[in-house]
């Protein structure tokens, strides 16, 4: 479609769980308040009509920002342009449009209809991502999600046993989140019946899961018969090893799904057009390739800058600034778990590209905190990776090492310094 192609109507949209409540102005100054019930069916047959009524010349639609599933429906109507705007701007808005405080459903969708008409420039218009792009940032966050309960369930199950026993986590290793652990409790699920069976049936299971027969293994295996039980009350150690079996079955699963998942996501990222440049960034590894890939994109157009990427991540500081005063702060309202990815991967980056670890050091040699002098480092791998997606190529670590040392930077490496 022409972005030149005249607007033919403006929509505010109120959305709720049960219905949803627009205000709907035409070109012609025409305006109608409509409220439509939560129901795809009905959804779908008024933006049909709706397209066939302007013939499907653009109309803007401007709402909160939302994960529901009304925001699938309305990226199959290409003639909508959508303006997804911080529940915090549409209540500022209202504070200044109303100053009485007065609030409704009608009204706000009024005002965001009002916003999109007028103050368009101001706003950045919603571009959707390809197929690819979206399906492979599902399945990351959903992976993020299930290894986080994976997480919560091994810590229940770490406090559980602490409290009837302990012997298990020294076996364990006090890693209670791998299937190892969860099959030992499944098997083993008090100290009685780890001291009952023979000690090479115990040794054969953790041969069995891939433990290396090492000497701190035999002197783990030498603890369990001497050890005394933390009581020998059944009312004490039956209700605690129920409940410890429970959250190693939780685990089991998890740990099924959680594998399930990398296959898929191993799968939808080969596809991906960004995968060569992610793969190329040293300190991705398989976790954190396939969120860059979703974090960039295919859409240009999302991204003109390096700027745009670290401001919509939460990595790039805000200013305030007044007078003769001005003060850069962290941003507290941020995409949480694109912010992590980047986080993470300058994180990870130090330990396998020395130019990054030097960086690090300098920074907190100058007197900024660890997570700031991160930040900042993730702040220079988006411009580096940006530079290289614009100019579709790969990340060249012997490239970039000459320009450090052409430009006689303070974070070339120490070893390329002395060369």
């Amino acid at each position: 479609m022409n972005d030149q192609t005249p607007i033919a109507a403006w929509i505010g949209w109120d959305w709720a769980d049960q219905h949803h409540d627009l205000f709907l102005e035409s070109a012609d100054g025409k305006t109608e308040r409509i409220r439509l019930p939560h129901r795809p069916e009905k959804l779908h047959a008024w933006f049909k009509d709706l397209g066939q009524r302007f013939q499907q010349r653009p109309v803007v639609l401007c709402m909160e920002a939302c994960l529901s599933a009304l925001l699938s429906i309305l990226l199959e109507y290409p003639f909508l342009r959508l303006y997804l705007v911080n529940p915090k701007c549409l209540t500022r808005f209202r504070q200044a449009m109303r100053p009485s405080g007065s609030k409704s459903d009608d009204l706000d969708c009024q005002l965001a209809c009002q916003l999109a008409k007028s103050h368009a420039a101001l706003l950045n218009q919603f571009v959707a991502q390809d197929p690819v792009t979206q399906e492979l940032a599902q399945w990351v966050s959903y992976r993020r999600d299930l290894v986080n309960e994976r997480a919560a369930v091994a810590n229940k199950l770490t406090a559980t046993l602490k409290l009837y026993y302990p012997l298990a986590l020294e076996l364990l290793q006090n890693d209670t989140t791998t299937e190892l652990a969860a099959d030992f409790i499944l098997k083993y699920p008090t100290l009685a019946a780890v001291q009952e069976a023979p000690l090479h049936r115990v040794r054969q299971f953790f041969l069995g899961h891939s433990c290396r027969l090492t000497e701190g293994l035999e002197k783990r295996l030498a603890q369990i018969a001497p050890s005394a039980p933390v009581s020998t009350q059944a009312h004490w150690n039956n209700p605690h090893s129920f409940m410890a079996c429970a959250l190693a079955d939780q685990l089991k699963a998890l740990g099924d799904r959680i594998d399930q998942i990398e296959e898929r996501i191993a799968v939808v990222a080969a596809l991906h057009p960004n995968a060569p440049l992610a793969k190329s960034v040293p300190g991705a590894g398989p976790a954190l390739e396939p969120r860059l890939m979703a974090a960039l994109g295919t859409r240009p157009e999302s991204l003109p800058s390096a700027e745009a990427l670290a401001v919509r991540s939460g990595v790039a500081p805000r200013r305030i600034q007044s007078g003769n005063t001005c003060l850069i702060q962290k941003r507290w309202a941020k995409p949480q778990f694109e912010h992590q990815t980047w986080i993470e991967f300058a994180q990870h980056s130090t330990l396998r590209c020395a130019w990054a670890k030097e960086f690090l050091e300098v920074k907190i040699k100058s007197g900024k905190t660890y997570y700031t002098a991160v930040r900042a480092l993730a702040y220079k791998w988006m411009r580096i990776i940006h530079a290289c997606w614009e100019k579709g190529e790969v990340y060249d670590e012997a490239k970039y090492l000459k320009a450090l040392a052409r430009h006689g930077s303070q974070y070339s490496p120490k070893t390329e310094a002395k060369a």
